[in-house]
This record gives structure tokens, sequence and C-alpha cells, in this order.
């Protein structure tokens, strides 16, 4: 039996959090789970004459419903339940509510099981029958733990103010209006649609708003809707029962399902197919849905945040990107301007890539000098942030400190961008210079060598997203495929 659950519970609120300015503390809340109904009236009587607000089950089964639905401060476990052990369950239930103060009650309380369940992460246990003053005294002890597990969390939270944007560094105005909205839409629960070219950092921003809001001890599921053949992703994201489709060989739990209570990132979300795309707004109108193949209704409660690289409404606009969907989905719009459009970000990025990369190929490199950091400042960057911190990490790991030179940058980098010699015969916008130079039989080549060489210059400048040069390219994704390979290619 699986009477508790696998993923993080819920968080109970700070007093800070909960008690509005003026007003009285709320009373901590206990959870009593005993199966004798008397033991249960004479709990709630004396925890409520002690202030505590009390709510009260009869099985494991009980347990994990008001877990589910409420955050408790302490937990009275009575050791044997009619539908299991309680210290079979502990470990799993001390990993998925760390704040809970756990005491367990017994009529056949011995040494040995009070010291294995103080092991397991229980924080008291105490033997039938509880008088009221060791009541009193126990709960006092178990609920000052709570306060100070509460205590040290926020503390915790407080001095991650820099990891919970994921070491995204930005002090340009740009990125710091980013950061502000980052702040303000985690706060809240509705969708957010993250939208920005490919490697500015999209799946970042989405870890960051699910750090820094309520859901933030809940998982977080990411899921990339351009990497999963379509076929795939419906069961990818809703999962499936057992015998479904070929293959299908056990039930198996989506994404939805593995993000309950937490937050689903869907990466590349302009990739989905439409049909998918009409599946995915009823569950975010309506958060219930059925697996593949089953009759059961799910029911989930997850906070979605999507990121496409494209732009949303130009896809409204061509009829592949639902307008509803889009409108349900950018309720909270954010969108990463790309590295060229914020240079001052560069160096401080660089600087920080050359501190994780050093470290982690053992390098001895310190300091960028300032040749180095002009190149990176005036390269155009088309693969932003992902391209920076590659160049970064080639440069480290095939030169040796403490400095990072401006020859150790690759040739791309420090070669000028230069113009195209010629143009088209007959180009309306070309001069003197550029007709200078004259075409002869040799100068030209055959359409499938301009073709495999174009490809291979995109592919090289996207880093091998296939997806990010076809959609520069304005061809489809497996028209590239085909190429790639009849070209042979390398991504």
């Amino acid at each position: 039996m699986s009477a508790i659950g696998t993923g993080p519970g819920p968080a109970a609120s700070t007093e800070a959090e909960a008690i509005p300015s003026g007003a009285s503390p709320l009373p901590p809340s206990i959870l009593v789970i005993d199966d004798e109904p008397h033991l249960l009236r004479y709990f709630e009587y004396n925890l409520r004459s002690l202030g505590y607000s009390v709510r009260t089950g009869r099985s494991l089964a009980d347990l994990t419903a008001r877990l589910e639905e409420e955050a408790f401060a302490v937990l009275l476990l009575d050791l044997m339940l009619p539908d299991g052990e309680a210290l079979d369950h502990l470990p799993r239930l001390i990993e998925r509510y760390p704040d809970l103060s756990v005491v367990l009650v017994s009529a056949h309380g011995t040494i040995p099981k009070a010291v294995h369940a103080i092991q397991l992460g229980a924080v008291n246990f105490i033997q039938k029958p509880v008088g009221p003053e060791a009541l009193e005294g126990v709960l006092a002890n178990a609920v000052q733990i709570w306060r100070l597990r509460r205590e040290n969390e926020n503390l915790r939270r407080q001095l991650e103010v820099v990891p919970e944007f994921y070491a995204m560094v930005g002090p340009s105005d740009a990125m710091q209006e980013v950061f502000r909205m980052i702040r303000s839409v985690a706060a809240t629960l509705s969708p957010v649609l993250i939208t920005g070219e490919s490697g500015t950092g999209k799946e970042l921003v989405a870890r960051a708003v699910h750090a820094c809001g309520p859901r933030a001890r809940h998982p977080f599921i990411a899921i990339n809707c351009a990497a999963i053949p379509r076929d795939l992703l419906e069961s990818e994201m809703f999962g499936h029962e057992k015998g479904a489709f070929t293959g299908a060989i056990e039930q198996r739990r989506g994404c939805f399902e593995r993000a309950h209570r937490g937050t689903l990132f869907l990466d590349e979300i302009a990739e989905m197919d439409l049909g998918l795309q009409v599946k995915l707004l009823r569950v975010i109108e309506e958060p219930s849905f059925f697996r593949i193949g089953g009759t059961e209704q799910v029911t989930v409660n997850v906070r979605v945040i999507a990121a496409t690289n494209r732009d949303p409404l130009e896809m409204v606009r061509q009829g592949r990107f639902r307008e509803d969907l889009y409108y349900r989905l950018s309720v909270l719009p954010i969108h990463l301007p790309p590295l060229r459009e914020r240079r001052e970000d560069i160096a401080p990025l660089a600087r920080r890539f050359l501190r994780e990369v050093a470290r982690e190929n053992a390098k001895s490199f310190e300091t960028i000098e300032l040749d180095a950091l002009r190149t990176l400042e005036a390269h155009p960057w088309t693969g932003n942030v992902r391209e920076l911190r590659n160049v970064i990490e080639q440069a480290v790991v095939l030169h040796r400190g403490p400095t990072l030179t401006r020859e150790m940058l690759p040739d791309r980098i420090r070669a000028p961008r230069s113009e195209p010699a010629s143009r088209p015969v007959g180009s309306a916008t070309g001069g003197p210079e550029e007709s200078a130079a004259p075409l002869s039989p040799t100068t030209l080549k055959p359409f499938w060598q301009i073709e495999r060489d174009e490809l291979q210059r995109a592919l090289d400048i996207c880093r091998g997203n296939v997806q990010e040069v076809a959609r520069r390219m304005e061809i489809s994704p497996a028209t590239l495929y085909r190429k790639i390979e009849k070209y042979g290619l390398v991504k």
C-alpha cells in the first residue's frame, strides 16, 4: 500500500505571511490520526482548549487526504492503524513534509520502537493514555520545532536571492525589468508565456518563477514540445494506461500528474500539434483529463509556464497556433531580450562563465583582458547567452590561464564581420565597388553546393538546433532533416 505520496507537500505559511498587520497570530494546526473515536474526541477537546486548530482522521488514507488539503504544524499519529503501521510510512512522510513535527502515539509503546521512531525523523513518541499536562508539554515542544524549521527555511530562501534567478546575470535595465517581472508573476498562479530567441535563458526564467513562488517546494517538470514526436507527446503529457497502445506495457503518469501542485514548463509550445493544443487548453481551463486508454478522470493542480522562440501572434495569424490558447497562456507575458540588445551584460556574464568553467575543468583562469571583453561585446551573438558560454568554455578548455586573452577566442569571434564580395547581377543597391569584382565561370557554384554550404553555415550559427535553423530559413524541420542526411551535414 502506498498511503503517502512521493512529491513534496504543501509548505505551511509563516506567521509573517499568514497574519495581516495588527491581527492576532493564527493558531498552529494540529492533525490527529487515531482509529479510536473516543481518543479523537479527547485529543480534539484538549488541543482546542490549548488554543490549537485541530483536524482528525482514522486511517493512513485519511492522513494522506488531510495532508493534501491543508498544511499542519504537528501530526499526532497512532502507531497502529487499520490500513497499516505508521512506522512503515514515516520515512516518506518526513521526506515529503520536512517541516511537519511528527509525534507517534501508541498503546503498545516500547523503548526500541520509540528509538526507531526518533531515528526515522519523529520529534517524539508518547504512550497512551496521555494526560493533559503531558500532552501540553509534548505539543509545545513539537510546535517550537516546527517554528524553528520554518524560520530556517525562510532564512535559507532569504540568503538564496541570486540562486532564485539560477545564476542569471543582468545589470542592464532590460534584464532588471525581467527580474522585476519574475518577482511579480511568481506570487500569482496564472499561466506565464516566456518569449525570446534561442539561448536567451527561457527555462532559467521559468525555474526562477517557480522558485520564487508558493509552489517552490513542489515539482518543476520541464518538457520540450519540439523534441518529442507528435504521436508520443500526448502520452508524455497526459500519461497512458497499460495496453493503451502497442508498447504500453504498464501504466505511466504523464507530466501533468508528475507536476501536481507544482509547475509544468512547456518549452517550444508553438511546435505543438493543433489537436493537442485543444486538449492542453481544456486542461488549463478545467484541470482534469483522462490518461490515454483510461476511463478514470485525473484531477491535478498545476501551474503552466510556456515558452517559445517564435512570434506567437504571427503563428496565430498563420493558423499554426490557436488564438484562444495564446490568450490563455499569455496572461503574464515575459519577454527575454537578445544578448545583442543588452551588451552591458556581456562582460559580467563572461566573467561568471569563466569562473564556473575554470572550476569545472580545474583550470587557473581568473580574469579576462580588456581586448577580449571588447571583442566579445562587439560580436552579434545569434546564439545569445548559450553561445557566449560555449565560447568561454572552448577558450578555457583549449588554453591555460590565468588570463583569458583575445587570441584565445575562436576565430569566428575574432574575425571582423565582412559583407559579401559581390551581389547578384542587376542588384538595385549595387554600387561601383560592388560590381568591380567580375564574375567568371570559375566563380559560379552549382546550386546544390550553395545550398549545402548555406545549410552547414546555418547549423554552425544555430549550434545544431534544427528547429531554429528551419525557422530562420523558412523550411520545414522534416525537409531540413532530409537535406542534412543527403549532404552529410554536421549538427
